[in-house]
Formats: C-alpha cells, structure tokens, sequence
C-alpha cells in the first residue's frame, strides 16, 4: 500500500512539474515567440533544470506538441455548428467570420509569434498546421456550404478560407484599422462576390 502511495505521488509530482514546463514555455511563446524560447529560458521560467525539461521533453517538437495541445485545450478554436444552422449565406458568413476575427483578437499575441517563426522553423511549422489545419478547414467549409452546389466554385473555397485566415485579419484590423465587424462584413461581401461569380458562370455555361 505504501509502495502504490509513493508511485502514485511520485506520478503526482511529475505531472505538475511537467504543467509548469509547459506553462512556462507557452508563456515565452506568447511574449517572445517559440525562436527565442530556448530550453534554458523555459527551465529557467518553470523552475527546473534542463535535464528535468529535457526528461520530459526531448526535442522541440515534442514540446511544441504539448504547448500547442494546452493552448487548444484552454482556447479552443470557435465551433462551426452554430454557423451551419444558419440558412442564409451571407449572415452565415458574416456571424462565421466574426466568431473567427475574435478569437484572432483573443490570442493575438501567440499566434502571430507562431506563425512568424513558424516561417523559419518545418518543426513548428507542421505543429501549427496539425493543431489548426483541421479547425480551419471545417471553418472554411461551414462558410462555403451555405450556398447551392453550383456556386461552389474554387474562387468561392479560396475566399473563404482567405477570409478566416489570421493574416487577412491582421491586415483589415490591425494593419488597416477597420473594426472587426466592419473587416467580417467586408470579407462576407466578398464570399457573395465570388458565389455569384460561380453561379454566373455555370449559368453560362
């Protein structure tokens, strides 16, 4: 009983101390970036020694795919459900896009930090694109399956994932100053844009 006791704690305290390594890593993530988040800055930011970190995590891929797995846990990426029960597309668009823009907003810090050094890193590149490859794609798909079949085209699909892509909302918001519901507005226009190029030119056709 007493062995189980001391396993059992023992597991105890490896798993808080590995919550701290991650905490500690994604908080220099978010403030610095992952590029200057060495594993001595995250020891020295959770409290253990390199060996310790390097115990748990033994290459930056691996804590890559714990500091992303806790981030989506504790924010995870809007959920498209609610959009699809929306009939019209362009209100589809506009109530998809937003939730989308404010969860840009939200964790705005860390995910510019990723997707910048993600440029220079495969590694942390293929994390970014595992953990949020998926969610944007139903994203995109959501907005996209509003309208009827024919309007479906390419140039629709390349608009709306263009339209939730944190870098378009970078660009409206941040960069351009639009409010973020003048920027969702503005690119649900263009997801019409395109629908009605598409069902014009199967028309034609």
């Amino acid at each position: 009983m007493a062995r189980r006791y001391e396993q059992r704690a023992r597991a105890e305290q490896q798993e808080r101390t590995r919550r701290r390594i991650v905490e500690a890593a994604l908080e220099l993530h978010r403030t610095a970036g992952p590029a200057e988040s060495s594993f001595s800055a995250v020891a020295e930011r959770a409290g253990v020694q390199r060996s310790t970190l390097y115990r748990h995590f033994p290459d930056d891929r691996a804590l890559f795919l714990a500091c992303s797995g806790l981030h989506v846990d504790e924010h995870p990426f809007p959920d498209a459900a609610p959009w699809r029960a929306i009939a019209s597309p362009r209100a589809r668009a506009e109530t998809g896009i937003s939730a989308v823009y404010a969860y840009w907003a939200e964790n705005e810090s860390l995910i510019a930090n990723v997707l910048r050094d993600g440029e220079r890193d495969p590694v942390l590149h293929e994390v970014n694109e595992l953990r949020m490859g998926a969610p944007m794609a139903v994203a995109r798909d959501a907005l996209v399956e509003a309208w009827p079949e024919h309007a479906r085209t390419p140039e629709l699909v390349a608009a709306a994932a263009l339209a939730v892509d944190f870098r378009t909302w970078q660009t409206l918001v941040r960069r351009s100053g639009l409010r973020q519901a003048d920027a969702a507005e503005l690119m649900a226009s263009s997801l019409v844009h395109a629908a009605e190029r598409g069902a014009a030119s199967a028309s034609a056709a």
